[in-house]
């Protein structure tokens, strides 16, 4: 159970989106106990496997009863790791008021996007932009 509960946390921690790293380490929790159990319903039907059934019984849980545990576990471990880690993440910058009093926005890649009035009209641009559209066709 505490494994669970640890790769749990482990992954709630580091994946992302947030919801992510709570669904995914409950459904590999899920996937193993479900494997674990259908391993020994498979072992069952086989001769002299009852000291391997128990000592799988022992460590997994007995049952669909004994694998809600392993899954709350880890469950409960990712989702306190997930809130935990959304208190602690470092905010992205904010926008940035330059001397001109032009405020900048942050892009999605973290760059400063241009806002308007940033860049002045020139003549050379203007002449350059003509060039372009006289090349072109447009």
């Amino acid at each position: 159970m505490a494994a669970f509960a640890i790769i749990g946390a482990a992954l709630g921690l580091l994946v992302r989106p947030r919801p992510l790293g709570v669904i995914l380490p409950v459904l590999l929790a899920a996937i193993v106990e479900g494997s674990v159990l259908w391993m020994i319903g498979v072992m069952e039907k086989q001769p002299n496997r009852e000291l391997l059934i128990d000592r799988l019984q022992a460590i997994f849980g007995e049952g669909w009863v004994g694998a809600i545990g392993p899954v709350a576990a880890a469950f409960i471990g990712a989702t306190m790791a997930a809130v935990m880690s959304a208190f602690t993440d470092p905010a992205g910058p904010g926008p940035v008021l330059t001397a001109d009093g032009i405020q900048r926005r942050v892009g999605k890649d973290g760059r400063y996007a241009r806002a308007k009035g940033m860049v002045e009209e020139r003549a050379i641009h203007a002449k350059a932009e003509s060039r372009i559209d006289s090349i072109l066709g447009l």
